[in-house]
């Protein structure tokens, strides 16, 4: 069997993609495996250091940009429909399968008009309006929410399995105090990991170090910037670099601007502040870990939301939204969870109830029953 795998912009629609082609190796371990994406972004980069061979087409955003920049997207993906129709035809793939971002589209419909089937997986509980148009004519469309299904398409064949979550995050080796060892923590300290997605989000970086310097909370901090906003954190907090860690400390708050090894750095916390994006929920949902999110405000269609407070329902997550009261809703949530380990436990466990850790599993195997039937 061969697949061809699309989706890009962000990790979060980098990783689900990566999860599922892992799946679909271990399913069928002779299964060839393509990814495609853009030159520029960040899947040019991750893709190969996964061990996934990769191509590059022509993409370009259209939606909220001025009527140039939207006409030279267009253009863009009329030039990327045409490089996605070449490398199928060349890569031959049985099923094509596409996780959302600007880039999907080209691939998707370049599959359409080769007559491959092909499926698409939204990650969000309010769908992105690529995934939407795509729905129409996707073979199945995947979600990771029971709330997603409504805003598809009577026509969409949709299926709730969950977000796709790589196995090495699901299946971290080693104790907490390894882990936290590993990022120069102590072991006795109750571990605040706080990240923002691939990106980093500056607010809550900034949220952070104002916590880390203000020095109300007993508890040290695992704070990941995203790479654009590392050096400010460093410099606010006239943090040093670390011997022997590729970050920089200052007290008991370790920074540093990307973690690859995520499922070390979710092994080493008690409780995640995060932003709510579908993969970060996802995977600490599946992990069964307490969370308190603050959603992008930032997004189209307000989706962080929605996805928080599918948490927050299921008594998962403290959601707090984001304004000039953020800070102490923030610090008073981890107070309480601090203060009642019962309160604490019954998180954890809520989170466990709704994680999907075999998502990428049930989509390799729906991806290899289209293939078949095809």
């Amino acid at each position: 069997m061969s697949c061809l795998l699309t989706g890009g912009g962000t990790g979060g629609h980098i990783y689900p993609a990566i999860a599922v082609a892992e799946a679909l190796v271990k399913l069928l371990p002779r299964t060839k495996v393509l990814y495609v994406g853009t030159a520029q972004g960040m899947e040019s980069s991750l893709v190969p250091r996964e061990g996934l061979e990769f191509k590059a087409v022509r993409s370009s955003g259209i939606r909220g940009k001025s009527l140039a920049s939207a006409l030279r997207g267009m253009w863009a993906a009329a030039l990327g429909v045409g490089d996605a129709c070449r490398i199928i035809k060349q890569f031959k793939p049985d099923v094509v399968f596409g996780t959302g971002g600007y880039v999907s589209g080209p691939v998707l419909l370049a599959a359409r008009l080769l007559g491959v089937p092909c499926a698409i997986q939204e990650q969000n509980a309010v769908p992105g309006k690529t995934n939407l148009v795509l729905s129409r004519f996707a073979d199945k469309t995947f979600t990771a929410w029971e709330e997603s299904a409504e805003f598809f398409p009577r026509k969409a064949d949709v299926k709730v399995t969950g977000n796709p979550i790589r196995a090495r995050v699901l299946q971290a080796t080693g104790t907490t105090a390894e882990a936290r060892a590993a990022f120069g923590l102590r072991d006795d300290k109750f571990t605040l990991l706080v990240l923002g997605g691939s990106r980093g989000a500056r607010f809550l970086v900034d949220l952070a170090v104002d916590m880390a310097l203000s020095a109300d909370l007993d508890i040290q901090m695992l704070l990941i910037t995203g790479k654009e906003y590392y050096d400010n954190a460093v410099a606010a907090l006239g943090a040093t670099e670390h011997t022997g860690i590729a970050g920089a400390k200052y007290g008991n708050i370790m920074i540093q601007p990307y973690v690859y090894n995520m499922e070390q750095a979710y092994r080493a916390c008690d409780l995640v502040l995060a932003r709510a994006g579908g993969m970060t929920l996802a995977e600490i949902t599946a992990l069964g870990l307490p969370s308190i999110i603050v959603p992008s405000p930032n997004v189209v269609g307000n989706h962080q939301e929605y996805n928080a407070r599918v948490l927050e329902t299921a008594g998962a997550a403290i959601v707090v939204r984001e304004g000039p009261d953020t800070r102490n809703q923030v610090e008073h949530g981890i107070r309480t969870i601090l203060g009642d380990p019962a309160l604490h436990k019954r998180m954890a466990q809520a989170a466990s109830e709704i994680g999907r850790p075999d998502a990428a599993f049930e989509i390799a195997r729906e991806l290899i029953a289209l293939a078949r039937r095809a």
